[in-house]
């Protein structure tokens, strides 16, 4: 039996998934029904199939993607920050690995938290579930959709543009009249193209979700030449959206389905969700942080929270000149395969069999062993016992207090613990003295946690965590940064300073990145 999901064809081949000028000419009360269906069938895939709103891969493709990692080149991932001179940033802009996201269909089940009564935390899943959520529902799909606010199928014309893919003509417009008279009199002919009319108060600033939008000048029309002008209703269906006296021309390819490339939105902008831990980037932190002890015959890892499986993936991943006794522990009971067995398991049992590092000429894998508890309960794990004062690594990516609620389980730590200074005593600091007591002298722990906005506070995790770890006696090494995925908008630059709006940021390449720390403690 297979306990992962495979590529969405059914969703893609879905009725739903509409080609872009059927949405964009469609009546408000069309458009509404259009939006029932879609969520409609994303709930019974989801719920039926375990197929969530995203596209996958297939069996082959995931261990192909496995059978990448294993000689992947991490090593390039360090690189300098340009603002202190430091070589201590992570920059994975790799794919590879992300496969195993398809092992849990929850992932964006996971409720995300904004006030203290953590009942009112929402998930992408509760955008299509909820009934109280459909108008919202209604306005983003509009904006994204509709108005194709992250430029996905079509683009505003540029001044000087030169138009040369629509048939065998070719046009040169100097002003938005004389490109709509040509488009009308001799592009619409080939019916490969159309175009609509933006209202320039929807996007009159750069909106973040394009970086090739940035800073350029477009073909403008005011209302006054519109009108004067035999514009086919098709292509003025959003102008009433708000009040604007002047518009942009947005041209587009007909026949482009919304869906794979719109499935991006149910992620960056209806609502957050829970990312997984990079595995390649894990593997590039076990074998830095491995690399004097490599020789030993085995080499124990402890991660307190498995997640969502990215750490054990990049656990087996590890290079074959040294070997690996990942052991890890998470309370969520949804990734339970009957009794006794978990997905993690079956994440690395499926890298172990599939991947040529088991089918091989020289076979090399990885070993493994998972508990079904929280961190602050291991230290009672009988089988755990044998550990204590010989781990070679503890690294983890802890919960954020409350901010991601993972499950439902009254095991999770946000349930446990509903108060902050509760949960730092009841969870944190536990976790922390297990990690120490456990951990083997000439050893380090590596601790990516972030500071973390929740119900208007910022909570101190980066401090009371560095701070727990040095009245224990561990010695801080300083800190990594790894560099976020890049999404719209989210490097916000401050007009007073020149400088991102987020609390962690970095530069690389001149561009600029948001980070979460990787704090790193030595025991001696």
């Amino acid at each position: 039996m297979k306990y992962f999901y495979e590529k969405n064809t059914e969703f893609l081949q879905s009725p739903v998934n509409k080609k872009f000028e059927e949405v964009l000419c469609m009546t408000q009360d069309d458009f509404r029904q259009w939006i029932t269906d879609l969520r409609k069938e994303v709930v019974r895939l989801w719920d039926e199939k375990g197929q969530p709103p995203r596209v996958g891969y297939n069996e082959q493709e995931i261990i192909d993607q496995f059978n990448n990692m294993s000689s992947f080149p991490v090593h390039e991932f360090l690189n300098t920050d340009e603002l202190t001179g430091e070589k201590d940033v992570i920059r994975n802009t790799s794919i590879i690995g992300n496969a195993v996201n398809q092992w849990f269909p929850t992932m964006m089940k996971t409720r995300i938290n904004y006030t203290k009564d953590v009942s009112k935390g929402k998930s992408i899943y509760d955008y299509f579930i909820r009934d109280d959520l459909y108008e919202t529902f209604v306005t983003y799909a509009s904006r994204h959709f509709k108005r194709d606010s992250f430029y996905h199928h079509s683009l505003p014309i540029k001044v000087d543009q030169k138009i040369d893919e629509i048939g065998s003509l070719q046009f040169q417009p100097k002003t938005a009249k004389e490109f709509i008279e040509w488009f009308e009199d001799k592009a619409r002919f080939y019916n490969t193209h159309d175009y609509w009319l933006e209202s320039t108060s929807d996007d009159t600033e750069y909106t973040g979700y394009n970086e090739d939008l940035k800073n350029q000048k477009y073909l403008m029309i005011s209302k006054d030449e519109l009108l004067s002008l035999n514009v086919p209703s098709q292509c003025i269906t959003n102008i009433e959206h708000k009040n604007s006296e002047v518009f942009r021309i947005r041209l587009f390819k007909k026949n482009q389905k919304l869906f794979p490339v719109g499935l991006k939105a149910f992620r960056v902008s209806f609502c957050q969700y829970a990312v997984n831990f990079p595995p390649l980037t894990a593997k590039y932190l076990y074998e830095k942080f491995t690399d004097h002890i490599k020789d030993k015959e085995q080499i124990n890892i402890w991660d307190p929270s498995s997640g969502w499986a990215g750490r054990i993936l990049g656990a087996m991943s590890v290079r074959d000149d040294r070997n690996i006794h990942y052991i890890g522990c998470d309370p969520n009971t949804d990734h339970l395969i009957g009794n006794d067995k978990t997905k993690y398991e079956n994440v690395a049992e499926f890298f172990n069999t599939k991947t040529y590092r088991a089918t091989g000429l020289f076979p090399h894998i990885n070993t493994f062993e998972m508990y079904v508890c929280g961190s602050e309960e291991m230290r009672n794990q009988e089988k755990f016992q044998k550990y204590k004062g010989t781990l070679d690594l503890v690294f983890t990516s802890p919960p954020y207090f409350a901010k991601e609620a993972y499950s439902e389980d009254d095991t999770q730590s946000y349930k446990k613990f509903d108060q902050y200074e509760a949960w730092r005593e009841g969870f944190l600091r536990p976790t922390l003295e297990t990690a120490y007591e456990w951990l083997a002298s000439d050893r380090y722990l590596l601790w990516n946690i972030a500071d973390a906005m929740f119900a208007g506070e910022m909570l101190p995790l980066e401090k009371d965590s560095c701070d727990i770890l040095l009245n224990l006696g561990m010695e801080y090494k300083g800190k990594l940064k790894m560099a976020l995925a890049q999404m719209p908008g989210g490097n916000r630059i401050d007009a007073e300073t020149g400088l991102p709006k987020a609390k962690n940021f970095c530069k690389v390449n001149n561009l600029w990145l948001k980070y979460e720390p990787i704090f790193i403690f030595y025991k001696k």
